[in-house]
């Protein structure tokens, strides 16, 4: 009797460990889920001026939807390049605004900024940033971000030498952007790889 007592107590001691360690599990995984929020992030393929669009957990093409592909026309190579986040120690760039800029016909209908450090004078970005076979020069004052072309469809076609650093979208796609993006409820990576 003391025995089948016994077995008992250590078998219920047995059983509330493996539910206190299963509680402890649960809790570490909601802590990490809550930790990695799914939010819409980008890959930008520099070279090739194809754009990605993701929804899932930054950086991370399989935990991640591809929601649509851009075919965009970044800066100017070796000369106003769209600026690499590792050349200044980053992963990479995070959309922190977008506005209307309808006004401006360089970026109408509206524009999407990047985090990219500017300067108010020449070179207009980063220093020391030195692809350009040297520091490179931005030569138009503003920020870097992502924007339309205000009609002008030949500015993202082969012939065209590029932009001022900036990623041009068709005006369509950039509004698509605009209304999907909220830059002030999420934090949205923008990754750059140079392919």
């Amino acid at each position: 009797m003391k025995k089948t007592f016994a077995l008992f107590i250590i078998l219920i001691l047995l059983l509330i460990g493996v539910m206190r360690q299963d509680a402890s599990h649960k809790e570490k995984t909601q802590v990490l889920s809550a930790q990695v929020k799914e939010s819409y992030w980008f890959i930008l393929h520099r070279s090739s001026n194809e754009e990605f669009l993701f929804l899932g957990t930054p950086g991370d093409q399989e935990n991640s939807k591809l929601i649509k592909m851009f075919q965009v026309k970044t800066g100017v190579p070796d000369e106003k390049p769209t600026p690499l986040p590792k050349l200044l120690g980053r992963k990479y760039w995070v959309i922190t605004d977008k506005y209307d800029s309808s006004e401006n016909p360089e970026t109408a209908p509206y524009f999407l900024e990047l985090d990219v450090p500017v300067t108010e004078a020449e070179p207009f970005g980063p220093t020391p940033y030195l692809e350009c076979g040297g520091q490179c020069n931005w030569v138009l004052p503003g920020a870097f971000g992502l924007h339309g072309v205000n009609g002008n469809l030949e500015r993202l076609s082969i012939e065209n030498s590029g932009s001022s650093g900036c990623i041009r979208h068709t005006d369509e796609d950039i509004t698509y952007l605009y209304n999907i993006l909220d830059p002030k409820t999420q934090e949205i990576r923008y990754y750059i790889e140079d392919i």
